[in-house]
């Protein structure tokens, strides 16, 4: 009986290990599932127009752009067609659109990137928020309707983290915010409450309820909100014969383009792409020799031109990405560095000359218009439209230090913008208080 015993027990450790090895084998296939449904950890901020996928932009959609076309009615045009690819390039290159089109526009894009690709779903939330904080003509009402959908959005890509920031923000503008009626205060953080609720944070909820009286009577001073600033400081320019004429041509190869696109092919399309790159070039060189007459303006008149500079500057860097869907001008394209430098110096210009004529302000004015315009600046950063990497952290930093300064102003009250990371992105947000060292 004992030699039987000793014979088997090779047998059964063999089977023991077998046994230990499938178990072991099951675990790591646990952890490898739940390491798969985890959301990436420190996932890099990307910019919204870096994000255009030109090879799946439509030409004859895109090109009404250039035929004319408001931005805003392109973008419907593209999303009832299908074509959201183009919609997103239309509103990511977009220069003029204002901020409630443009932040209304990329919530709408988000809704439709939610299912099938919530990488890009997330970065139009971003952008959302961005202009909830940073956009200068959008009033607090619209800041916390922004705040509270990009919260949902985050929330609904489990990223719950930002989900929070975005409706801490709502709350803030809800509590402190010198503009908004106790109503609206109120309606506001019941919506508020209700969204920390939905989140699974019942003590949030009840906490906003519970003192929901004392902070709908808000931070007890009113304030206008008054005009924006900047565009008082502008003055204005008129196109020269040759500059209309020029664009009048490209309008007309646009228009020609979208209409003829898809009844012709191959060499019929390189016509009207070559046709149209052809009045590009003309336009710009009409622009050029305009451009060069800067100096002998107004500042005030400068500036005018430098946003009409900038228009067409941003036409010519979507060109040189293909952003329409289709080569246009070749030469652009191995000038799109060059063509991203030219944007850069321009907003700095443009940035530095609005500067100077605050100073021209009494100091009650021009603190509030220091804040509008590094608010904006800080945008056009953040959506792309201003590639100066650099450019960011120095706007962002003059915008802190002016935003303190506004709120000590008003008697410390209002909304202070701070930045603070997460998860190794950047978020600007609106505070209800001083802003300490950690929040900078």
């Amino acid at each position: 009986m004992n030699r039987l015993r000793s014979t088997n027990w090779p047998l059964i450790g063999l089977a023991a290990g077998m046994i230990v090895l499938a178990l072991a084998g099951v675990a790591l296939l646990v952890v490898y599932f739940a390491l798969a449904r985890q959301p990436a950890a420190n996932e890099p901020w990307t910019n919204p127009l870096a994000g255009v996928k030109t090879e799946a932009v439509a030409p004859d959609l895109a090109s009404l752009t250039l035929a004319g076309e408001a931005d805003d009615r392109v973008i419907r045009a593209a999303l009832d067609a299908g074509e959201i690819e183009t919609a997103y390039a239309t509103l990511a290159n977009s220069m003029l659109m204002p901020d409630n089109l443009r932040s209304g526009g990329w919530l709408l894009l988000a809704r439709q990137f939610q299912e099938q690709d919530p990488a890009r779903a997330a970065v139009a939330y971003q952008a959302a928020l961005d202009l909830a904080s940073l956009g200068p003509s959008i009033g607090d009402m619209g800041r916390a309707d922004l705040s509270l959908q990009a919260a949902r959005g985050f929330a609904a890509l489990k990223k719950a983290k930002i989900a929070r920031l975005a409706l801490a923000q709502a709350e803030n503008i809800a509590r402190y915010s010198v503009t908004l009626l106790p109503a609206q205060r109120r309606a506001l953080l019941g919506q508020v409450a209700e969204t920390y609720q939905a989140l699974g944070d019942a003590a949030a909820a009840r906490g906003i309820r519970e003192r929901l009286n004392a902070y709908a009577a808000g931070p007890g001073i009113a304030v206008n909100a008054g005009a924006q600033a900047l565009p008082t400081l502008r003055g204005g320019v008129v196109l020269p014969e040759t500059v209309v004429s020029a664009l009048a041509s490209r309008q007309n190869a646009a228009a020609d383009m979208a209409a003829r696109w898809l009844s012709v092919s191959g060499s019929g399309r390189d016509t009207l792409a070559k046709a149209l790159g052809q009045a590009l070039l003309a336009e710009d060189a009409a622009r050029d020799a305009f451009y060069q007459t800067a100096d002998k303006l107004s500042l005030a008149d400068r500036l005018a031109l430098l946003h009409d500079k900038l228009a067409w500057l941003a036409v010519k860097y979507r060109v040189a990405q293909r952003g329409f869907g289709v080569s246009l001008v070749p030469e652009w394209e191995a000038q799109a560095a060059e063509i991203a430098t030219a944007l850069s110096s321009t907003y700095t210009e443009l940035i530095n000359g609005y500067g100077q004529l605050l100073d021209t302000l009494d100091a009650t004015e021009a603190v509030h218009a220091r804040v509008e315009l590094l608010r904006q600046g800080v945008l056009w950063t953040r959506l792309g439209l201003f590639p100066d990497a650099n450019a960011e952290k120095v706007l962002s930093e003059q915008l802190a230090e002016a935003s303190r300064q506004l709120w000590t102003r008003q008697g410390n009250a209002g909304l202070t913008v701070i930045g603070q990371d997460v998860d190794g992105q950047r978020f600007y947000l609106l505070s209800g208080s001083e802003p300490g060292p950690a929040q900078q």
